[in-house]
């Protein structure tokens, strides 16, 4: 029987490497990234008991999740190594959290484009990734320190976990638009009606419980490796910059 979205996102959820980065972020000494970390699985626990219920109400519980998830990220960044930029971003701004989301799908989407293969080590200290290189595959641990963001249609390294490029302002400006306002497009009504939510809910439960683990692994990568190469979080966060000091100039 082919898996509908919400079967899909159970079985996400139910995966040895989301149960890996569960128990790794439990693990966490006590910070605001673990228990923002915590918080967001519980949120997502909801939102899949939830939805036979009420889709609407679990989609803003996986909403709630993915931006929790984004605070512990930027709250591991501040910790360790990038708190110039991660600095920038306001976690009390929907937009802001929004744009950390619309990175974080990106990514996503860029890795399995690049046919990225993910499992736990068979010591189980850490993930480990498989993607293609010439006529066989390149195996590693997965760390932040893999990703490389490629700009300009640039050819990527042999092995490397390409992202590809930076999107651009106007890209940006759509997408975290999108994203910002879905909270009131699920919950509050307008003059013409009530709100019947998302279009596709089960598709939407399945791409925040994606984004809200891989926010959290990447918490976890932060606080377990602090000491490695990501420049492509630099990158990132950089750019999340200059979005908003254009922003501030336009108005």
């Amino acid at each position: 029987m082919e898996s509908t979205p919400l079967s899909a996102s159970v079985e996400v959820f139910d995966h040895d490497v989301s149960k890996w980065i569960i128990s790794s972020a439990n693990s966490l000494g006590n910070c605001r990234a673990k228990f923002c970390s915590i918080n967001s699985l519980r949120f997502l626990k909801w939102a899949h008991e939830i939805f036979p219920i009420s889709p609407i109400v679990a989609s803003f519980c996986a909403l709630n999740a993915t931006e929790e998830a984004v605070v512990a990220f930027i709250d591991a960044a501040k910790k360790h190594g990038h708190k110039k930029y991660a600095n920038v971003v306001n976690l009390h701004d929907h937009q802001d959290k929004a744009l950390i989301s619309v990175f974080a799908q990106r990514c996503t989407r860029a890795a399995k484009q690049g046919r990225l293969a993910i499992a736990v080590a068979p010591d189980e200290d850490a993930l480990v990734f498989r993607v293609p290189v010439g006529d066989g595959y390149r195996h590693d641990k997965l760390h932040l320190s893999a990703f490389r963001i490629y700009p300009n249609g640039e050819s990527p390294e042999p092995g490397d976990i390409a992202l590809g490029g930076f999107p651009t302002l106007t890209e940006l400006e759509t997408e975290v638009q999108k994203v910002a306002e879905a909270r009131n497009k699920l919950l509050y009504a307008t003059k013409t009606g009530i709100q019947s939510g998302f279009k596709e809910p089960q598709s939407s439960l399945l791409r925040e419980t994606q984004l809200s683990l891989g926010l959290i692994w990447a918490t976890v990568d932060l606080y377990r490796n602090p000491d490695q190469d990501r420049p492509f979080i630099d990158m990132v966060l950089e750019g999340m910059a200059s979005l908003k000091t254009q922003r501030t100039v336009k108005e």
